[in-house]
C-alpha cells in the first residue's frame, strides 16, 4: 500500500517529537538531516558507470550528472514498493532490467540539491568528535549506544560480525576513512533503529563498500568522494548514496527499506518535489 504525503509528514513529525528529539541537539538534527536524499532507496550521481542486475530495490532511485547506468536483466532486478528510477537529462541509461520500470525526468537542479545534500551530511559527519576509535575490526564486535549520538571513527571493516546494541533513541554515525569489505551479517540488539545508522566513507579513488555474500548490512552507506562500491548479494536494509564513483549492483543483491527513514524526520523541505506522487510505502 502506498503512503500518502500527508501521512509521510505526519509521521514524521510524531516520530521528531517521540523520539529523535531526545536523542540528538537541534544542531546535530540539522547536520544530519539527509533532506530530499532520503526519499531514495539509492541515489548514484556523478559522470560514471552503474552496472545494475540486480533486486529488488524497495523503492525509488535517483541517478544524474553525467552517470551512465548500464541494465540488464536477471537477478530479479527492478524496483518494488512502487518505486521509480528518476534520472536528469544527462543521464544514459542503457538496456533493460528483468522487470520494467517507471523512468521519470527530473531537472538537473534535483540532482544537484541531492548531490549537495549528501555531501553536506558527509562533510558534518566527518566533524564530529568520535566517541570511539578503531583501527580495523575483523573479528566480533559489539558497539554498545549511550543513549544519543554515538560518532564511530574507524579506518577499516573487514568481514566483521558487528552488534550495535543500544535502544531506539541511539545514533550511530561511523565515519570510514578507508573501505568496508565484508560477507558477515550485522546485528542489532534493543531496539536500535536502521535508520539511525549512517556509515560515512571518506575515502577516495578506490573501492571503498565491497560485499561478496553472506552478509546482513543496516543503515545508509553514503560515499561523496568517488569511491566505488562493489556488491555481490548485498543484502541492506537501508539506503545507498554515490557521488562520483562507479557502482557495480549485480549478483543478488537487493535493498529494504526501513522505517522511518534514514536521518530525515525532518525533511519536510522535499514536499514540493513529491506531493504530485504517491511516495512509496515505507516513511522516509
Amino acid at each position: 500500500m502506498k503512503t500518502s504525503i500527508g501521512t509521510v509528514v505526519s509521521l514524521a513529525m510524531a516520530l521528531l517529537t517521540a523520539s529523535s528529539a531526545k536523542a540528538l541537539t537541534p544542531a546535530q538534527q540539522a547536520g544530519l538531516d539527509l533532506g530530499m536524499d532520503a526519499n531514495y532507496a539509492f541515489i548514484d550521481l556523478g559522470a560514471t558507470t552503474l552496472g545494475w542486475n540486480s533486486g529488488p530495490i524497495g523503492g525509488s532511485v535517483l541517478f544524474g550528472m553525467g552517470l551512465t547506468a548500464n541494465l540488464s536483466g536477471g537477478n530479479n532486478g527492478g524496483l518494488t514498493n512502487g518505486g521509480v528510477v528518476f534520472y536528469d537529462s544527462t543521464t544514459h541509461i542503457n538496456g533493460n532490467l528483468q522487470n520494467p520500470v517507471t523512468k521519470t525526468l527530473v531537472t538537473s537542479a534535483t540532482t544537484q540539491a541531492a548531490a549537495t545534500a549528501a555531501e553536506n551530511v558527509s562533510n558534518y559527519a566527518a566533524s564530529l568528535t568520535a566517541t570511539q576509535t578503531f583501527s580495523t575490526l575483523n573479528g566480533t564486535t559489539t558497539i554498545n549506544g549511550n543513549g544519543g549520538l554515538n560518532v564511530i571513527d574507524v579506518t577499516n571493516i573487514s568481514n566483521d560480525k558487528l552488534t550495535l546494541s543500544g535502544t531506539a533513541n541511539d545514533y550511530f554515525v561511523f565515519n570510514v576513512s578507508h573501505e568496508i569489505q565484508t560477507n558477515q551479517p550485522m546485528t542489532l540488539s534493543g531496539g536500535v533503529d536502521p535508520s539511525h545508522i549512517l556509515f560515512n566513507l571518506t575515502g577516495t579513488g578506490t573501492v571503498l563498500f565491497q560485499t561478496s555474500g553472506g552478509d546482513a548490512l543496516y543503515g545508509t552507506y553514503l560515499a561523496t568522494n568517488g569511491g566505488k562500491f562493489q556488491f555481490s548479494n548485498l543484502a541492506l536494509t537501508g539506503e545507498l548514496i554515490n557521488i562520483g564513483g562507479d557502482v557495480q549492483f549485480v549478483s543478488g543483491s537487493s535493498i529494504t527499506v526501513p522505517e522511518p527513514g534514514v536521518f530525515a524526520l525532518l525533511a519536510l523541505g522535499t514536499i514540493g518535489l513529491f506531493s504530485r506522487r504517491p511516495i512509496r510505502s515505507g516513511v522516509r
